[in-house]
């Protein structure tokens, strides 16, 4: 898997892979009125998007109706301040945290949707990447 990444003005990348382009802010973001979405939003957006994508795809090929699934990503940088360059700060400003909390709608029987999630989380590179390296919460609601 290869990807372009160059820069394009003073606080954008743009990103190519396989012919689509997508436009990132700055890596941090703290200011709500940032028109652009930042690295860290885009990365949480993907860890969410494969979690819905994965559990819709064994959902899928295991004959099970999913009305809708909606999942809602948390995080917590562990030293934002450094980040951001304040004198006598000390840590890391990594993700100390994720939550993933999927919203299930379905007509199926709640331990078949548990199963065909639980088996998702198993095999999902962003998932399985961040249970080692971070506090990885997953939890799932089936209404």
């Amino acid at each position: 898997m290869t990807l372009r990444v160059v820069a394009s003005g003073r606080h954008a990348v743009r990103v190519t892979t396989r012919g689509v382009q997508l436009s990132i802010g700055r890596p941090v973001e703290f200011d709500s009125e940032a028109t652009d979405v930042s690295a860290l939003e885009c990365a949480l957006a993907a860890i969410g998007a494969e979690v819905v994508g994965g559990l819709r795809t064994f959902a899928e090929r295991r004959r099970l109706v999913l009305d809708d699934v909606e999942a809602v990503v948390k995080a917590r940088l562990e030293a934002p301040l450094v980040y951001l360059g304040v004198i006598g700060e000390r840590g890391n400003p990594r993700l100390s945290m994720v939550a993933v909390k999927v919203y299930v709608s379905s007509p199926e029987e709640a331990h078949l949707i548990e199963r065909a999630f639980h088996d998702a989380l198993a095999v999902l590179p962003l998932v399985g990447t961040l249970r080692t390296s971070t506090d990885l919460r997953t939890e799932l609601v089936i209404a």
